[in-house]
């Protein structure tokens, strides 16, 4: 057996993997739209509406797909919380990935032209989010550096753009693979669609069923450390968990002293019931900013790739660019965390937005300013992936930071259902582009990060000062 020091970090890596292999795959959607594209999905109707190659009606229905898949991130993993915390996370992480294993074989399956069945595909795709969510307290494990630890978790969030961007590039491969002459056609593409999702799904069932001994029966990872140490994680471990959980109740503060085990710092709001968490002026203003910064973060993602090719970027290669530095920016998510450590919340959600408003400056706003060069366009991605992974790691901080985690599913997933509400904003904005140009929508997005500034560097920066002790830039 191992040490309680080496089990929280296989229990780590255990957590990084789960959440990469299903967790923000729908992000990866610029990979699954280029072999979309290729196999004609949806393509009925552009041989009318074409011209040079572009097709609109077929660029606004897969913008729906991924709106689809986007919403469904965030509104479900409501319903993840309240089971994680109601049941445990054994039981809603292994439900979500079996859920997840549907919703790939309705992608693999789906014929080329069924918007009804890629949508409802990507919806259950998008479900894969809340084992992220029940990962998150893994994080708790960790002490005073929690939010390093949180953050990185939200880094294998965004490394799960690295499994489609793999399934696309093995589409390719075996759909040019099935002609002698080299080229690729319809048929193998839909072929190939199926034999990579295929194998995709197979993996998550068997990373599902290593769940049932992995994952604790309650909400904390205290029981799954003990397996690991040398316990059984039976009915003794889950009876100790419990009654640790019971002296965590909602009608007084646990009884911790000042420096408990870990060095962990007690939140602001811990103690306090899941109601009265969630009617809190700190958590209605935490989800109403997150909310907010996703209306611009979904718009980016569903538009880049038509914006690009609008640039001469015909063949995708900058749009590969930019899955590629999606993934590559996980590298940054323990800075994150780090940063709402050190320099404090408000002064990183600050800096997120900043790198928002850059990156839609560099896209251009229209009229005599038309952005950069599209080689140029490597910065806006470093930029634009920058700021997406310090905005979503500032939330998951954030509530731990301010809450603890005995009703962290509750209160994230209360947020995250929230948030979903402005994700349908994203496809209008996204089809007025596709028909009259997107300098509007890029200028409109700018504006809504720098008008945020007053709750990050307000409230939440003076907050951190006389709650938490940290200081700002």
């Amino acid at each position: 057996m191992m040490g309680e020091g080496v089990a929280k970090w296989v229990l780590l890596a255990y957590g990084l993997f789960m959440t990469t292999l299903v967790a923000g795959v729908v992000y990866g959607w610029q990979s699954f739209r280029a072999v979309f594209i290729a196999e004609g999905v949806l393509s009925e109707g552009c041989d009318a509406n074409s011209a040079d190659g572009e097709c609109p009606s077929q660029a606004k229905e897969l913008g729906l797909i991924f709106a689809c898949g986007a919403w469904s991130v965030q509104a479900c993993r409501m319903v993840t919380g309240l089971v994680r915390d109601r049941y445990g996370t054994r039981v809603c992480v292994v439900g979500v990935m079996l859920t997840v294993a549907v919703g790939i074989v309705l992608l693999a399956v789906s014929p080329p032209q069924s918007l009804a069945m890629f949508c409802a595909g990507y919806f259950l795709l998008g479900i894969g989010a809340g084992v992220q969510l029940c990962m998150q307290s893994i994080s708790m494990l960790f002490g005073q550096y929690q939010g390093a630890a949180s953050a990185t978790l939200s880094g294998a969030f965004t490394l799960s753009a690295v499994i489609p961007l793999a399934c696309a590039e093995a589409i390719q491969s075996i759909a040019s693979d099935k002609r002698t002459d080299g080229g690729t056609d319809k048929a193998s593409y839909a072929d190939a669609r199926g034999g990579v999702l295929g194998a995709w799904c197979v993996v998550v069932v068997v990373f599902a069923a290593s769940a049932m001994w992995l994952m604790p029966r309650g909400g904390e990872f205290r029981e799954s450390v003990r397996y690991l140490v040398g316990g059984d994680g039976g009915d003794d471990d889950e009876k100790k968990t419990k009654k640790d959980d019971e002296e965590d109740g909602d009608d007084e503060p646990p009884r911790v002293p000042a420096k408990a085990a870990n060095e962990h710092r007690r939140a602001p709001h811990e103690g306090k019931s899941a109601r009265e968490q969630l009617v809190s002026l700190d958590f209605i203003l935490l989800a109403a900013w997150f909310t907010v910064m996703l209306l611009p973060t979904n718009y980016f993602i569903i538009s880049v790739g038509d914006q690009l090719e609008g640039m001469g970027d015909d063949d995708g290669e900058i749009t590969r660019g930019f899955q590629l530095v999606w993934v590559i920016s996980t590298v940054l998510s323990p800075i994150a965390g780090y940063s709402a450590d050190v320099v404090g919340r408000g002064s990183t959600m600050t800096f997120a937005m900043g790198c928002y408003a850059a990156s839609f400056a560099m896209l251009g706003f229209g009229g005599e300013w038309s952005g950069l060069s599209l080689r140029a366009q490597w910065l806006n991605f470093v930029c634009f992936n920058v700021g997406r992974l310090w905005v979503f790691s500032m939330y998951f901080v954030s509530v731990g930071r301010l809450f603890g985690f005995r009703h962290y599913g509750t209160l994230a997933g209360a947020g995250l259902l929230l948030s979903a509400m402005s994700t349908p904003l994203a496809v209008p904005m996204h089809q007025s582009g596709v028909d009259g140009g997107f300098g509007e929508s890029n200028l409109a997005s700018a504006m809504i990060c720098l008008g945020l500034t007053p709750y990050t560097m307000g409230w939440a920066w003076r907050r951190e000062i006389t709650e938490e002790g940290m200081r700002g830039f």
